[in-house]
């Protein structure tokens, strides 16, 4: 201070602490010189990552006074050390610890720095792994990252504690040390996976290479066996292996070295054949499931020792085994050998070989494919040549190059006026654009198509061409053109013509009598004719009629059908040529009494093998036909004659009854109508074919007997033709093989019914007695009354037949002298007389039927099944039908005869009825719900007394003869609905009836 005259005088200061000031500008300094440190490791070029990971772990230390440094990498819970200063002689580069057991778990788990100044003075780090061990006392960590991923930490420990905390410019020192880590790491990553990704490339450019000229060669060549020995040169070339060779397996497992390539000075194995069981046991199995065989070295390999020992014959080390399959066979092996020492074979080696194992595989399938094309080609030549269809063949370009034999033979043209499109000139005009249109859609699409044309045959004639192209692909895919196949379907078109025609037929050959069915009953049923009988009895008769009507077109559908599917069955047998014409002029007398046509028939007696329904059935449509295109008046015959020779056409039927040399009989039905035009006496033979389509409306009929009866016949060893002139009538003939004459004639069945005929004409009991002999009742004949009461105690006849009118003693006083007779009294009679019961009267009592003289057949036997029954307990019999009307109706007729009926509708049924009543007789349906006909049977076979019931089959469906044997019961009748009437059946089942009575009647006595 300065007194007033200037003069110092006293002296004043102030004092500043800038400790803290001068702290930080050391620590700024330090910071700086630090930062030209790290400048400096950044600038400087270092040759691998392992001198400038050293360079920051030794600056690091050195900034930190610390003794110990790591960088570390964290692979999921594993710490493993990258680099390490430090004076610990274990902590090495490449130890792993689990992250636990380290300082650093904090660091990952927290993601940021973390530092410890005195471990031992924190309490719960003092049983620490680390500590435990190294005692590290202060530490400072923090993570690094590798593209935004912690990948690992950087770390700095020391044995001694640090008096100071870190200071924020060290924690920031080493962040930027773990940055600057981070940045390398991944510029060394990224380094790495281009290196990887440019030898992965090269890798792939050199076998890309191999494969394209290997299948360049395989392509270039079509002889296999060089194709085989350019694989193992060029794949031992590549991979510089010491052998490889193709080893072809055998089927029993052994196999032979057909292609090798070896390094000179070492074993050749080429041609030796190798069994190897050790190899059939072991490896093949692996080999045919595609699985590889990769072996680095042989002597310390777990292969089987025996396996071992023969790859040593061959001085193999290491060894590469590839399977080679030919279309999903296995054909060989594909084996790579190395010789001098071991080897380790690489991934791209392994996968190098299975691709040229593949192409192998497709070189041998395209050496099969080309020898099977060499050998189709061959044969196809050979084949269209002398093939019965066109057949045509068209290149790339779309014109055609080939026509086989037959097209030429068609059009009756050459090659050479066909190939190209010359063949086009013989196409219908009318169809030549659609032709064009439709293999040129196709053509563009390659695809298959069809088309409908005509084609100008060699007569001129154009017929309808179905053809079919199909588009041809050589082996590699590529399209090589189409072939064709054509086939004549004019007689198709024709056919289907004739089908629609037939369809419209028959939908209006259904609904007239169905219409006339549905009208005569709707007007019974409702009762307005109640009070007018005769007009009902005429609604009762249309119906009737027209139902007889649709049954008759039902069964030609249905037979048509099953002659079109091979499924018409022939039940064979004995029977008379005589009883079947006799049969087929019965059942149409009716018809031609209508028709004001007599019908005359000769009869001829000749044993045939046939079906008796199937030949009546023809009899009847030629028989049918001739009196429906009759003139009133007219006459129809019948006749048959027999022939010496079997024509030579039909002895391919011959069946064992029939011997080669067996003679024929020729039936012929002759009539008188308007004839057949002589383009159609063969036509008319075929399916829904007609003489005039009118004639449907007008004569009834739907096209289809005649063909049904063409197949009848043949299927008899016969044939059927006619002949014809027109306005002059028709013959129509056919022919049956006739069976030898018996030597001995059949005695008569002892337990046949015995019927006694009474009546003073001899002449009415000759006829009785043959009616009653054809249907099996045995008959004797008397001619007075008094003879029959003699013979009646003496023969106890089944039944009498009773005349009234006679000389001597009249009808009434024999039948009462009869009934007086306890020996007699139980005889059914029934009166067979010229007179009509008194309708006034109720018939007498004794007195079991009443037949009026000339007896009806039908009558007479309906009247002696009644007569039989009544004369035996009651007849028991059980109808097995799910149609409720048809066994009403069945049941109606039975009933008539006093025969006690049962029903059941299923088969569950048909079993607990059949326990409960036994009955005599059951008529069975086969196909019935809950278990069939068949299933029926099998239980009834099963039961005591019920396997020998009588049966009667009364179904639908044709039976064959394993069928008809699974069936048998007793007794046992097949018949099929539809192809007999109601009177047929009942007379049929009563004949049955009547043999069961007298059976059981023998029996007994």
């Amino acid at each position: 201070m300065l007194d007033e005259y200037g003069k110092l005088v006293a002296t004043i200061g102030v004092n500043h602490d800038i400790t803290e000031r001068k702290r930080a500008e050391a620590a700024l300094a330090n910071f700086s010189t630090n930062l030209k440190h790290l400048h400096r490791i950044n600038t400087t070029f270092y040759r691998n990552s392992k001198a400038l990971f050293a360079d920051y772990l030794e600056t690091g230390c050195q900034i930190l006074g610390l003794s110990t440094g790591i960088i570390s990498q964290i692979i999921d819970q594993t710490y493993i050390i990258l680099a390490v200063k430090t004076d610990f002689e274990n902590l090495l580069p490449g130890l792993e610890f689990v992250i636990e057991d380290t300082y650093c778990q904090t660091v990952v788990t927290q993601q940021k720095t973390i530092t410890y100044l005195q471990v031992g003075e924190i309490e719960a780090m003092q049983t620490h792994p680390v500590y435990q061990n190294l005692k590290l006392e202060s530490y400072i960590g923090t993570p690094i990252f590798v593209n935004g991923e912690i990948y690992g930490t950087l770390n700095f420990s020391s044995t001694e504690a640090r008096r100071n905390n870190f200071e924020p410019h060290e924690q920031e020192i080493v962040e930027l040390i773990a940055q600057s880590i981070g940045k390398s790491i991944a510029a060394d990553l990224a380094a790495r996976e281009r290196q990887q990704a440019a030898a992965q490339l090269q890798l792939q450019h050199r076998r890309g290479l191999l494969f394209a000229d290997l299948t360049l060669k395989i392509r270039q060549s079509l002889q296999l066996e060089e194709i085989l020995q350019t694989t193992v040169t060029e794949v031992q070339k590549f991979l510089q292996a010491d052998r490889v060779v193709l080893f072809q397996i055998e089927a029993d497992g052994s196999g032979t070295v057909v292609k090798e390539a070896v390094v000179p000075g070492w074993p050749v194995m080429l041609g030796q054949n190798i069994d190897d069981p050790c190899f059939r046991q072991e490896y093949l199995e692996r080999y045919r499931q595609g699985r590889v065989s990769v072996i680095e070295d042989l002597e310390n390999s777990d292969i089987e020792v025996c396996h071992i020992k023969l790859l040593q014959q061959f001085s193999v080390k290491a060894n590469l085994v590839m399977p080679i399959f030919q279309r999903s066979q296995i054909w060989g092996l594909l084996i790579a050998h190395q010789c001098a020492t071991p080897r380790q074979w690489t991934s791209f080696e392994t996968e190098l070989l299975q691709g040229l194992a593949d192409q192998v595989g497709i070189a041998l399938a395209q050496s099969q494919l080309l020898e099977t094309v060499r050998e189709s080609e061959q044969r196809f030549s050979t084949m269209a040549n002398s093939a019965p269809v066109l057949l045509w063949i068209s290149g790339t370009d779309g014109r055609y190059t080939f026509f086989n034999q037959s097209w030429l033979n068609f059009t009756g043209r050459s090659l050479a006026q066909e190939i190209g499109d010359g063949w086009l000139q013989l196409v219908h005009p009318e169809d030549l654009r659609y032709c064009l249109d439709t293999y040129r859609r196709a053509f563009e699409t390659r695809e298959t198509f069809q088309r409908e044309y005509r084609l100008q045959r060699a007569d001129q004639e154009y017929r309808w061409i179905l053809d079919t192209g199909v588009p041809r692909f050589m082996p590699d895919g590529s399209f090589a053109g189409y072939i064709g196949s054509c086939i004549d379907i004019s007689d198709r078109r024709e056919i289907e013509q004739l089908k629609d025609e037939f369809v419209s037929l028959v939908s209006h050959e259904l609904r007239t009598p169905l219409t006339s069915i549905l009208g005569a009953l709707d007007l019974l049923a409702s009762g307005v004719l109640r009070t007018q009988p005769e007009r009902a009895q005429r609604m009762l008769d249309i119906a009737a009629n027209n139902a007889d009507r649709l049954v008759r077109l039902i069964n030609d559908i249905l037979d048509i059908e099953r002659i079109e599917s091979g499924k018409v069955t022939m039940t064979k047998q004995v029977c008379d040529a005589a009883d079947l014409m006799t049969s087929s002029s019965e059942a149409l007398q009716n018809m031609a009494s209508k028709a004001n046509v007599t019908l005359s028939v000769s009869t001829l007696s000749a044993r045939l093998w046939a079906d008796p329904d199937r030949i009546i059935q023809v009899l009847t449509n030629l028989l049918s036909n001739a009196i429906k295109f009759s003139p009133p008046g007219a006459t129809v015959w019948l006749s048959a004659k027999l022939q010496e020779q079997l024509p030579s056409q039909s002895r391919e039927f011959h069946q064992s009854l029939i011997p080669a040399d067996a003679r024929q009989i020729k039936f012929q039905v002759k009539d008188l109508g308007r004839g057949i035009p002589a383009d159609m006496i063969e036509t008319i033979f075929g399916r829904f074919q007609q003489v005039d389509a009118s004639d449907s409306r007008k004569k009834g009929g739907t096209g289809l007997g005649l063909a049904i009866c063409r197949t009848i016949v043949q299927h008899h060893g016969g044939r059927i033709w006619a002949e014809s002139a027109l306005g002059m009538g028709s013959s129509f003939f056919f022919t049956l093989p006739v069976l030898p004459e018996e030597k001995t004639l059949p005695r008569a069945n002892p337990c046949a019914p015995l019927v006694l005929v009474c009546d003073d004409d001899p002449s009415v009991c000759t006829v009785v007695k043959l009616m009653l002999e054809q249907q099996n009742f045995r008959a004797i004949t008397v001619t007075s009354g008094n003879q029959a009461l003699e013979l009646a105690v003496q023969q106890q006849p089944d039944v009498i037949l009773l005349n009234l009118l006679m000389p001597g003693m009249h009808g009434w006083d024999t039948l009462a002298a009869l009934k007086e007779q306890a020996h007699t009294s139980k005889i059914p009679v029934i009166i067979l007389s010229g007179l009509l019961p008194d309708a006034r009267k109720e018939q007498h009592p004794e007195v079991s039927d009443w037949i009026v003289k000339p007896p009806d057949e039908r009558l007479l036997f309906q009247a002696l099944a009644r007569a039989l029954a009544s004369k035996n307990h009651t007849i028991k019999v059980l109808i097995v039908e799910d149609d409720l009307d048809l066994a009403q109706v069945l049941m109606t007729g039975f009933r008539r005869y006093g025969i006690e009926t049962h029903h059941a509708q299923t088969g569950r049924e048909a079993i607990d009825c059949s326990q409960r009543i036994i009955p005599d007789l059951l008529v069975l349906d086969l196909v019935v719900p809950e278990c069939d006909g068949f299933a029926i049977v099998d239980w009834l076979r099963q039961h005591n007394r019920l396997c020998q019931v009588p049966l009667v089959v009364y179904t639908a469906h044709d039976l064959d003869e394993s069928d008809r044997e699974r069936l048998k019961l007793g007794q046992t009748l097949f018949l099929t609905k539809g192809r007999i009437t109601p009177e047929e059946f009942e007379q049929r089942v009563i004949n049955l009836l009547n043999r069961i009575i007298l059976y059981r009647n023998g029996e007994q006595s």
